[in-house]
């Protein structure tokens, strides 16, 4: 749960499945979905969304019901620690949209804290798939009131975007755990750090030693590019390079390059938290059989029940279920 954690505190995001540079949470389909879905709802309604994150669905939500007039309570709950609001203080444009949701962190999606039959829509936007789905049926059909529904996209194992991630999962290992790339980056700043002391940064870059650390960086770099030359695999190299040449190129005084290096490991960590997120995302992600246990389940409460895979882009993107309480 810590990599989670850390992800909504310092992300600044409110993408729901921060893979990469992806972030489906807006794709038109799935807006369109979402906006369909609620635009069957009363004017006074009780929302929740759940496994909510940093509140991408709940954003949606609240910006719908802004533009249409409802008088909506949107909660959004979450089984790790988070708060939005001061999350995304330094984005005040996605804080602003999240300010009128009410959230639960820490809040397992098999206790959920409404009253019974108090609750008009539960949706959830890659969320369900993560808790005891057979605990958090019977919770979201306690809360909801009679004729109320349920919606949920969950991630499909056979989806492109799950493929993307079990891929990043290697490149993270491989680089993190089988290259000397952040050893060789740490050797450089701390190398400059020294000598900076006794010459100025122009002098430190035709320095020698300056000179071959910074080439085995960049050679090291080139033999990874060289392995993982597919474009798909781009986006996780940028998020890795982009952070190491980040810090080697801030490092023109000694302060600046010891700061460098102590960033450079705190940078190191927050990328084996998004390789664990990744692994996370592998492990939730439903096949027919498991995403049809699902459905039944709801079925078997005496709730209508119904699931299709969700298409975006022209290629296959989620599971889409839908369930109904009886009135």
């Amino acid at each position: 749960m810590k990599h989670w954690n850390n992800h909504w505190q310092y992300s600044k995001t409110l993408s729901s499945f921060a893979a990469g540079d992806k972030d489906p949470s807006y794709q038109p389909e799935l807006t369109a979905l979402w906006e369909q879905e609620l635009s069957e709802l009363p004017k006074q309604a009780t929302i929740v969304d759940l496994a909510c994150g940093n509140g991408a669905l709940a954003a949606v939500v609240a910006a719908y019901a802004k533009k249409h007039g409802k008088d909506w309570q949107i909660q959004g709950i979450d089984s790790a620690e988070i708060n939005p609001v001061a999350a995304l203080k330094d984005k005040p444009e996605l804080a602003q949209r999240v300010q009128d949701v009410q959230f639960h962190g820490n809040t397992d999606m098999a206790k959920l804290p409404f009253a019974d039959e108090s609750v008009d829509c539960v949706l959830s936007q890659f969320g369900l798939e993560y808790g005891d789905t057979a605990a958090a049926t019977k919770e979201i059909l306690r809360i909801l009131k009679p004729g109320g529904k349920f919606v949920a996209i969950a991630q499909n194992k056979r989806a492109q975007l799950v493929k993307e991630a079990s891929q990043g999962v290697e490149i993270f290992e491989h680089i993190l755990n089988r290259t000397p790339l952040f050893l060789q980056a740490d050797l450089f700043l701390r190398l400059a750090a020294m000598q900076l002391e006794k010459m100025s940064f122009a002098e430190w870059q035709q320095n020698q030693a300056c000179l071959a650390s910074k080439r085995t960086t960049e050679w090291i770099m080139q033999q990874l590019q060289e392995k993982y030359n597919k474009p798909e695999d781009r986006v996780w190299l940028n998020e890795i390079f982009g952070r190491v040449l980040e810090l080697i190129n801030y490092a023109d005084t000694t302060e600046k390059a010891t700061q460098a290096a102590e960033y450079l490991m705190i940078s190191f960590n927050m990328l084996q938290d998004h390789q664990q997120r990744l692994v996370s995302h592998g492990e939730a992600a439903l096949t027919a059989a498991s995403a049809k246990k699902i459905s039944k389940g709801f079925s078997q409460a005496q709730a209508t029940s119904e699931l299709n895979e969700f298409n975006a882009n022209e290629q296959l993107f989620a599971w889409l279920l839908k369930a109904q309480k009886p009135l």
